[in-house]
């Protein structure tokens, strides 16, 4: 099979290349997921065939809240009236600060203020006092820690570890080219173990590829400071799990089982 990828600035971009026929597996996360699936945009269905990473593993990064050196924001209390940045509200991301202002008596909707702003930016943003603290991913938040920014927390601290993003086909392309997606699975967990087994010997052609500083990928990329991936499988119950907290804090709208939209058998 022939395999050729697309950049696309958000998962539900991935969602809406998907729906136009342009793409047969994409790049979601819990929320855009659950959406994706309750609103149908892409003809057929869709389906969950392999986990990309966890969030919140108790050995691993977990989305963290930075604040500047200098501030007064230590700790989840502080953030009361402050200015917070996220990519995006209305996403799991932006569910890690809901889930803990809710936590400690903060009202996520009239006692702090969502900036929304590329994530590359927030270091110079907080700096500047553009906000007062940001949510940082795994790639990003050596830039955090090199301007030692104060954790103020993260979300091992309000969340059991879950899959927090996953590659999701479309039912239409697992139809019609059932073999070759099947090889495109069975290739992505040989890369993740490859990649596991052989760090330095991939950190610099990744670095080229996706036009990173070497350095900076060198700095997180399958250490203690990524994400867990070492289980690309889908686990329903630990995705149910963490979709039914996403209900409880208003991010999705209803409860089900996503056994039905989830498959390991391509990676068999």
């Amino acid at each position: 099979y022939e395999c050729e990828s697309s950049g696309v600035s958000s998962p539900p971009d991935g969602v809406s290349t998907m729906a136009a026929g342009d793409a047969d597996i994409a790049l979601m996360t819990t929320v855009s997921f659950a959406n994706a699936v309750e609103e149908q945009p892409v003809p057929g269905g869709i389906t969950a065939i392999a986990t990309d990473f966890w969030d919140a593993h108790p050995d691993y990064y977990g989305f963290g809240i930075y604040s500047a050196p200098d501030s007064d924001i230590t700790e989840p209390e502080d953030l009361r009236g402050k200015q917070l940045g996220v990519n995006a509200t209305g996403t799991g991301i932006h569910a890690v600060y809901v889930k803990q202002l809710r936590e400690v008596g903060i009202d996520p909707e009239s006692e702090v203020e969502f900036v929304e702003l590329g994530f590359p930016a927030f270091t110079q943003a907080i700096q500047d006092g553009r906000f007062d603290a940001g949510i940082y991913p795994a790639l990003l938040a050596g830039q955090a820690r090199a301007n030692d920014f104060t954790l103020v927390f993260r979300s091992q601290d309000v969340f059991d570890p879950y899959p927090f993003a996953y590659n999701v086909a479309s039912n239409n392309s697992l139809d019609e080219k059932s073999d070759a997606m099947s090889a495109w699975a069975e290739d992505f967990a040989f890369l993740v173990d490859y990649c596991r087994n052989n760090r330095d010997e991939i950190i610099p052609p990744a670095a080229s590829h996706f036009e990173l500083p070497e350095a900076a990928l060198d700095g997180y990329f399958l250490t203690e400071y990524d994400y867990f991936r070492e289980d690309v499988s889908m686990d329903v119950e630990a995705l149910n799990t963490i979709m039914e907290e996403m209900v409880e804090l208003d991010f999705i709208s209803e409860s089900r089982d996503y056994a039905e939209f989830t498959s390991n058998e391509y990676l068999q």
